[in-house]
Protein backbone atom coordinates (compact mmCIF):
# COMPACT_ATOMS: atom_id res chain seq x y z
CA UNK A 1 0.00 0.00 0.00
CA UNK A 2 1.32 3.49 -0.98
CA UNK A 3 0.96 6.61 1.73
CA UNK A 4 -1.26 9.15 0.09
CA UNK A 5 0.81 11.85 1.88
CA UNK A 6 1.20 15.37 -0.27
CA UNK A 7 1.96 18.86 0.64
CA UNK A 8 -0.97 21.16 1.30
CA UNK A 9 0.49 24.54 2.09
CA UNK A 10 4.21 25.79 4.15
CA UNK A 11 4.37 23.16 7.00
CA UNK A 12 1.48 21.38 6.20
CA UNK A 13 0.62 17.73 4.92
CA UNK A 14 -2.38 15.78 3.90
CA UNK A 15 -2.78 11.95 4.36
CA UNK A 16 -5.72 10.53 2.58
CA UNK A 17 -6.35 6.98 4.29
CA UNK A 18 -10.09 6.56 2.94
CA UNK A 19 -11.35 3.37 1.99
CA UNK A 20 -8.88 2.09 4.67
CA UNK A 21 -10.07 0.58 7.98
CA UNK A 22 -8.10 -0.53 11.51
CA UNK A 23 -5.52 -0.39 11.75
CA UNK A 24 -4.16 0.56 8.69
CA UNK A 25 -5.54 4.61 9.33
CA UNK A 26 -3.39 4.72 12.26
CA UNK A 27 -0.22 2.83 10.98
CA UNK A 28 -0.04 5.27 8.45
CA UNK A 29 -0.64 8.32 10.42
CA UNK A 30 2.30 7.43 12.77
CA UNK A 31 4.83 6.90 9.19
CA UNK A 32 3.76 10.40 7.99
CA UNK A 33 3.97 11.65 11.51
CA UNK A 34 8.08 10.07 11.60
CA UNK A 35 8.61 11.51 7.69
CA UNK A 36 7.23 15.31 8.57
CA UNK A 37 8.88 15.79 11.40
CA UNK A 38 7.32 18.82 12.94
CA UNK A 39 4.68 20.12 10.20
CA UNK A 40 1.11 20.04 10.82
CA UNK A 41 -0.81 16.58 9.89
CA UNK A 42 -4.37 16.15 7.94
CA UNK A 43 -5.92 13.21 7.66
CA UNK A 44 -8.80 12.29 5.58
CA UNK A 45 -10.46 9.45 6.46
CA UNK A 46 -13.99 7.51 5.75
CA UNK A 47 -14.03 5.02 8.84
CA UNK A 48 -15.89 5.87 11.49
CA UNK A 49 -13.24 4.10 14.39
CA UNK A 50 -10.13 5.49 12.86
CA UNK A 51 -12.06 9.22 12.96
CA UNK A 52 -13.32 7.87 16.64
CA UNK A 53 -9.92 6.43 17.79
CA UNK A 54 -7.19 8.59 16.04
CA UNK A 55 -7.38 11.67 17.91
CA UNK A 56 -7.55 9.72 21.48
CA UNK A 57 -4.23 7.41 20.81
CA UNK A 58 -2.43 10.77 19.24
CA UNK A 59 -3.56 13.33 21.82
CA UNK A 60 -2.15 10.16 24.36
CA UNK A 61 1.55 10.47 22.63
CA UNK A 62 1.24 14.39 23.12
CA UNK A 63 0.06 15.56 20.28
CA UNK A 64 -2.93 18.50 19.59
CA UNK A 65 -5.53 17.42 17.40
CA UNK A 66 -8.58 18.95 16.34
CA UNK A 67 -11.40 16.61 14.01
CA UNK A 68 -13.84 17.92 11.73
CA UNK A 69 -16.72 16.18 10.21
CA UNK A 70 -17.38 16.88 6.56
CA UNK A 71 -18.94 15.70 3.67
CA UNK A 72 -18.94 11.62 4.05
CA UNK A 73 -15.36 11.94 5.68
CA UNK A 74 -13.45 13.53 8.86
CA UNK A 75 -10.67 16.10 8.32
CA UNK A 76 -8.04 15.07 11.18
CA UNK A 77 -5.22 17.87 12.34
CA UNK A 78 -2.28 16.74 14.11
CA UNK A 79 0.53 18.48 15.20
CA UNK A 80 3.04 19.42 17.93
Amino acid sequence: MELKLKKIGENTYELDVRGNTCPFPQIFTELALKKIGDAKLEVITDNPPSARDLPIVFEKKGYKVESKKEDGYWRIRIWK
